[in-house]
């Protein structure tokens, strides 16, 4: 093939000779006559023979050789011999030439040679950062992106020493319930890094990931390494904790402190995840006010309006606490091999924990009273377990009850327990207590008006949760407010029917009554044997109670 180019190379330059003679015009063309090949960054020993051109000695005397890598940059790499033999007198980056072109001319032609670059897999993929740091909520859901890391490789483009997979190599610390990985799609340069299972801020507050990006060169793959430093925030996945409640006060005037309840939050301390939020609730709720003491969390109770010596006696309230922050829960549950974990996740809900406070006056040798206030039960409220469906509903006036749904994402069935705590005595009662809906029963002695109710609702599994539920009854003739909150009341019975209910429990009293006299009857005529006397007989009409 060589030996016909230069062949047809002669004949044209011996026809564009005897043309330009005729029309005295001169006209150079450029032909690629050959095409040689050379790896970079080739070790030599130098000179190193690339091949030889198929042209004689005295054609190859008659043109100029120069060109990249004679007398153009990259200068002194090639050498042509006048036999046509070409050399390599030093290395060659891929990255900088891609091809060397070699020109033979004269005054009518211009021969090209080009000398094309073989990449060899002499670069890493490197990444663009050596270290990403970024901050993330200890609350952040599994599966969701946390950072997204980039590398590149700048060997041939497309070929196996470009190409290049990105792997996480370690992490520290490493956490039983946390599982970084990294996604990489096709050929893509970037590797978006998420976790499996939960966060804890109290097991670390700081992961360091090693990400390594290494290429499929075939002969040798080369790799590079980048650091990803997630730090986390701390987040509100602890309740607060009574511990106990201390006495310093003879509550008789306004303003003055009635206790002081203490509290333990596990959570960083100062944060909005650890600062507790207090509120009273019972029937003397009103004559008292409590706040929280930014220095100890405390929470202070101080009288708002007096109170009078039957009043002080005996009170009873409940005291609940919540943390400025909403509250949040993940536990795992199951570590399938693919795909994301089984958690049980939640954030962004109202929980608190609650108390109910025993407070009495005790008097000493005819003292002033002093008081004794005693921590009676707790009930601590986790976001995993049963919790009310809607926390707010309407009644009618007219209306006797309601109905009322816990849902519990943990269970599937209706083992739920529902309990109305507090001083409702006379005012509300559940018809029934297990299942999850239950009915809530409006006495007569409920008037118009905002009622604040707190539910204990239990499951089989022993969580707990308190749970508020504000009922708004209203005067449905007067106002339609209550319309729009309105849950499913029961129907009242019919005359009718209320009727055929009392007709059919007194005829089952009555022959209960008719069967016990019957059956005395019996035993007493056993025992009396033939004596006429000892028998005993009821004569007379059969009555029948109605």
């Amino acid at each position: 093939m060589k030996a016909v180019v230069i062949v047809l190379l002669v004949a044209s330059v011996s026809i564009q000779c005897a043309t330009a003679s005729k029309q005295n015009l001169r006209k150079k063309r450029a032909w690629v006559v050959d095409s040689l090949s050379m790896e970079e960054e080739l070790s030599g020993p130098f000179p190193y023979k690339l091949g030889d051109l198929n042209i004689e000695k005295t054609v190859l005397e008659e043109y100029f050789i120069h060109g990249q890598g004679i007398d153009k940059d990259p200068k002194g790499i090639i050498s042509v011999k006048s036999n046509g033999s070409v050399y390599a007198l030093g290395k060659v980056d891929y990255e900088e030439y891609k091809r060397l072109t070699i020109r033979l001319t004269n005054e009518s032609t211009n021969v090209a040679v080009d000398i094309v670059i073989q990449d060899v897999n002499d670069h890493a993929p490197v990444f663009n950062k050596e270290v990403y740091e970024i901050t993330i909520d200890e609350s952040t859901p599994q599966g969701e992106r946390l950072v997204t890391v980039l590398a590149t490789d700048i060997d041939q483009f497309g070929s196996a020493n470009s190409l290049f997979t990105l792997r996480i190599v370690s992490v520290s610390p490493q956490t039983s319930n946390t599982e970084f990985f990294i996604e990489q799609t096709g050929a893509d340069v970037t590797g978006t890094i998420s976790f499996k299972g939960c966060l804890d801020y109290e097991e670390t507050q700081k992961y360091t990931i090693l990400v390594e990006a290494k290429d499929h060169g075939e002969k040798l793959q080369l790799s590079s390494t980048g650091t990803v430093i997630l730090n986390i925030i701390d987040k509100n996945n602890h309740l607060p904790e009574f511990t106990g409640a201390t006495a310093s006060f003879k509550a008789q005037a306004s303003g003055e402190p009635v206790c002081r309840l203490q509290v333990t939050d596990e959570d960083s301390r100062g944060s909005a995840a650890w600062r507790a939020r207090y509120s009273l609730r019972g029937d003397k709720a009103q004559h008292f006010k409590i706040q929280t003491d930014p220095d100890t969390n405390d929470g202070v109770m101080t009288v708002t309006e007096p109170l009078n010596d039957e009043e002080k006696s005996n009170l009873s309230l409940t005291v609940i606490v919540e943390n400025e922050e909403p509250f949040f829960y993940c536990r795992v549950t199951g570590r399938p091999k693919h795909g994301l974990w089984d958690v049980h996740h939640s954030r962004g809900r109202s929980s608190s924990t609650s108390a109910s406070l025993l407070i009495t006056n005790v008097n000493k040798d005819d003292s002033e009273p002093s008081v004794f206030v005693e921590i009676v039960k707790r009930a601590e409220r986790l976001a995993a377990g049963p919790m009310l469906e809607a926390h707010r509903l309407g009644m009618c006036l007219s209306e006797k009850n309601t109905e009322i749904t816990a849902v519990d994402p943990n269970l599937s069935g209706p083992a739920v327990h529902v309990e109305l705590m507090g001083d409702v005595e006379g005012g509300w009662r559940l018809h029934y207590n297990y299942g999850t809906s239950v009915r809530l029963i409006k006495e007569s002695a409920v008037r118009a008006g905002d009622h604040e109710l707190t539910l204990k609702i239990s499951d089989g599994r022993g969580q707990v949760s308190l749970q508020s539920l504000s009922v708004r009854v209203c005067d449905c003739d007067v106002s339609a407010d209550c319309h729009v909150l309105r849950g499913p009341a029961v129907l009242p019975l019919s005359a009718t029917a209320v009727a055929a209910v009392i007709f059919s429990l007194l005829l089952l009293l009555g022959m209960l009554l008719l069967a016990f006299r019957i059956k005395c009857r019996a035993k007493k005529s056993d025992a009396d044997g033939r004596s006429r006397t000892g028998l005993i007989s009821i004569s007379g009409p059969n009555y029948a109670v109605f």
